[in-house]
């Protein structure tokens, strides 16, 4: 295959599967179970070596140009549509319409389970289980094994082989206008490389930097888990009123947060009402941090991140009432939440990477102090980041300041 190309149709990043609270890691899928294949039967990109996902593709051209030339010029194409990414599915239509073979469908079990698709059922697929072929590595390598036998068909059918739906009905043929070279070598930066390169910055706290690399991956590909990057470091880099309030305008300019099921997005806009109100006093900024929190909740799937938020600014309910039975009533809502949040810790499905293993452990700490008052763990923090060191020490903090100001009103002492 030392001469043949691929290109891979497939989102980026962790996300969820439609209709569910499940959350996919489309990077483990691509790096631990696609591209191992494609390297050791040395199958080429059309760009570059090796870069056969669309955000390894150097992005000096323009990214829809880069992306439809690759569909069209790869001798195969492999689609993951687990998660029903609108564009891998619009992608796969195109292949489908501009050549007759050689097109390869991967789903995960549960969402060909959920959403069958008919139109497609006949070609050549693969499912696989997503939590398996990461962690299962004599599953993996079967599946793998698998995914080689149909590339091998696929490159050694002859011309009369189909799997195009398209060309099956003998519509139409391609006739191509112009014949071109493959394996041309582009300049420039890919996705990939501009997302780490954010996120180390991020994590370092170079916000402003981080922010100049989200908003170049944003005007290439839209996408919300990078859009709430992009407004985390954008509200970060500048902790005065005057840049929140920019944020925040911005947020409400550009998304619909009423239908967004986006726990991150939701919880970082429900953050920049947080530090708003801390600047401000004014109580219809904590009640739409607690709102955003809250509503982040329902859609949790991964570090309780805004379930922990949503019950530290229920305790704060003593900056903004005098009221006895006011400030009772949020924090006995507080410990019901987060002991309704533990007891069904059980079906919680997420990620499981060092940096989330300790996002997760430490909102379990707050939550328990929340909960039964006790902040004693058998668990060491141990930050895997500048940045997560310095948010959950801060954040630790806070949340013991309030939860013992609260205490003491309720007490009164």
């Amino acid at each position: 295959m030392s001469n043949k190309t691929c290109f891979v149709v497939m989102g980026y990043g962790v996300k969820k599967i439609p209709g569910t609270l499940v959350k996919l890691n489309l990077d483990d899928v691509y790096f631990k179970f696609i591209k191992p294949v494609l390297s050791r039967n040395h199958l080429k990109s059309v760009y570059s070596t090796q870069a056969y996902r669309g955000d390894e593709v150097p992005t000096s051209l323009a990214i829809n140009k880069n992306f439809i030339t690759s569909i069209f010029l790869a001798d195969i194409v492999i689609a993951d549509i687990s998660t029903l990414n609108q564009n891998a599915i619009y992608e796969l239509g195109l292949r489908h319409a501009m050549r007759p073979k050689s097109t390869i469908i991967l789903c995960e079990e549960l969402t060909i389970s959920k959403y069958p698709f008919f139109d497609i059922s006949m070609n050549p697929q693969l499912r696989y289980h997503r939590k398996k072929i990461v962690s299962d590595e004599n599953y993996r390598k079967s599946l793998q094994d698998e995914l080689e036998d149909i590339l091998i068909s696929c490159l050694e059918s002859n011309t009369d082989y189909i799997d195009s739906p398209v060309f099956d009905f003998n519509l139409y043929k391609i006739k191509p206008l112009v014949q071109l070279d493959k394996n041309v070598h582009v300049a420039g930066a890919s996705i990939r490389t501009m997302i780490e390169k954010a996120e180390n910055l991020k994590e370092n706290m170079l916000f402003k930097e981080a922010e100049n690399q989200y908003l170049q991956v944003l005007n290439l590909s839209f996408d919300e888990d990078i859009l709430s990057q992009y407004l985390l470091c954008s509200y970060k880099k500048d902790l005065s009123l005057e840049n929140l309030l920019l944020t925040l305008s911005y947020v409400n300019e550009n998304i619909d947060l009423a239908t967004s099921t986006n726990e991150n997005l939701l919880g970082i806009v429900a953050a920049i009402n947080k530090q708003i109100f801390g600047l401000t006093k004014e109580c219809k900024f904590l009640e739409q941090a607690r709102r955003y929190y809250k509503n982040g909740s329902n859609f949790e799937s991964g570090n309780l991140y805004c379930a922990r938020n949503y019950c530290a600014l229920l305790l704060k309910q003593y900056c903004i009432s005098k009221d006895i039975e006011s400030i009772k009533e949020y924090y006995y809502s507080a410990v019901h939440f987060a002991k309704t949040c533990l007891t069904e810790l059980q079906f919680l499905k997420r990620e499981e990477t060092d940096l989330d293993n300790t996002w997760y452990n430490e909102n379990i700490k707050d939550l328990t102090l929340i909960a039964f008052g006790t902040d004693e763990s058998i668990i060491e923090f141990k930050p895997v980041t500048k940045r997560q060191e310095e948010t959950v020490s801060s954040g630790r903090k806070e949340l013991k300041h309030d939860y013992h100001e609260t205490l003491k009103i309720i007490k009164g002492k």
